[in-house]
């Protein structure tokens, strides 16, 4: 990465503060600036004070879940087409499926290894920069 360039800024929703730390450690050490919450509401309030350029969020967590904090990012004009890469302990088919339904663009189930979480974020900011996006 260019040291001129802007950094792009992930933002990590998880209730287990030992994967925010892990997943922030390696996106810091990969030269992306990171911003984390402890849940779905902390997370939106983040993501309207400070953008975001993706958004890795746990699917379980207490007060808002994965699903509904996707399904308020997605009804926000302002904040839609923030890429999503939900973190999951397990999943289905028909779980990966619904989630597609509700705006998730990416899936990654824990653990993972630091090169998979890596790739899948240049990824979804990959996507998130084409035209019509």
């Amino acid at each position: 990465m260019n040291p001129n360039e802007k950094k792009p800024r992930i933002l990590v929703v998880d209730d287990e503060e030992d994967y925010r730390i892990i997943v922030t450690e390696i996106l810091t050490n990969a030269g992306y600036e990171v911003v984390s919450a402890g849940d779905g509401r902390e997370g939106l309030a983040q993501l309207q004070r400070l953008a975001a350029d993706a958004v890795l969020v746990d699917w379980m967590m207490p007060r808002m879940d994965g699903e509904s904090f996707c399904r308020a990012l997605r009804g926000d004009e302002r904040l839609r087409s923030v890429p999503v890469i939900m973190l999951t302990v397990k999943q289905t088919t028909e779980e990966e499926i619904e989630a597609l339904h509700f705006g998730v663009d990416d899936f990654l189930v824990k653990p993972f290894q630091a090169d998979e979480l890596l790739a899948r974020v240049r990824a979804v900011l990959r996507r998130g920069t084409e035209p019509g996006r």
